[in-house]
């Protein structure tokens, strides 16, 4: 059996494997320290998918050429969330055009789709963007295709994050060097009892701040960039427990005093040379 991985053959030895299945097992192991994946397989020219149980009942003996398709983590998540914007884009149309049997064939498919969606967004499983679509494909029309329509916004959001990090993470660290400028007077909306004004703010400084640590995850590679994400996380998770408690004081104090040193110095932090993690 002739095993090649992106188009160029490979010398594997066979040991103790007996199925396609055993095989893959090893090459999945040797690819994930080199921090690759498998992508896609072909058995003999025919696209398989890799997760088959049938490739654990395939003896090596009948196959000739094993190919496999080894992608990036990120070149991973990037197809992950094309595939998943088309469902979400066949939903909508189906939606729209009230295709009954066509929304009841894409309802089984996002229950499987619906447990991965908080990793493959970088969300928490009870984020407010996942709770609204707890319920699809199941609303009624007219919310279904609302929700297809913010879930498709959201993706490319993503996409653009996980193709281009670096670009994107800039233009949160000046995103977010802004919105620093306006924190004193966000903490004395809380203080005055203005919490609309005030939870508005967080809400827009907590996703602009969510998606700077999306993107530096992606492309960062030196001590530096790990030592900002470390600091970024530490911050949001002490505002999301003092916002849990509704401890006001607490989230001004945040606010002015850690939040707003940090990000307004942000851009001069930021000077490291970022690198893509393909």
């Amino acid at each position: 059996m002739t095993i090649s991985i992106n188009g160029d053959d490979i010398d594997f030895t066979l040991e103790d494997e007996k199925t396609i299945g055993d095989v893959l097992t090893e090459l999945k192991t040797w690819l994930g320290s080199t921090g690759m994946l498998v992508g896609g397989i072909e058995i003999d020219n025919r696209k398989m998918a890799p997760e088959e149980r049938y490739l654990f009942e395939k003896p090596i003996e009948e196959v000739e050429q094993l190919s496999i398709e080894a992608l990036s983590v990120q070149e991973n998540r990037i197809r992950q969330l094309k595939i998943t914007g088309d469902f979400f884009a066949l939903l909508k149309d189906a939606a729209e055009a009230g295709n009954n049997d066509a929304l009841r064939e894409l309802e089984s498919s996002y229950r499987e789709l619906r447990t991965i969606l908080p990793r493959l967004l970088g969300e928490k499983p009870n984020s407010s963007i996942l709770s609204e679509l707890e319920e699809t494909p199941k609303q009624e029309s007219r919310k279904l295709v609302s929700s297809a329509t913010t879930m498709l916004a959201v993706l490319d959001k993503r996409l653009k994050e996980a193709s281009d990090p670096i670009g994107e993470a800039k233009s949160a660290t000046m995103a977010l060097a802004q919105l620093a400028k306006g924190l004193d007077e966000v903490a004395v909306n809380l203080q005055t009892g203005k919490n609309k004004q005030a939870m508005d703010a967080i809400g827009e400084l907590c996703e602009m701040l969510q998606k700077f640590v999306r993107c530096l995850a992606w492309g960062a590679g030196s001590a530096g960039m790990d030592a900002i994400v470390e600091d970024m996380n530490k911050m949001l998770s002490e505002l999301e427990a003092a916002l849990i408690s509704n401890d006001t004081v607490l989230i001004a104090d945040l606010l002015e005093y850690e939040f707003k040193p940090r990000l307004m110095e942000l851009p001069s932090r930021m000077e490291f040379d970022l690198k893509p993690t393909r």
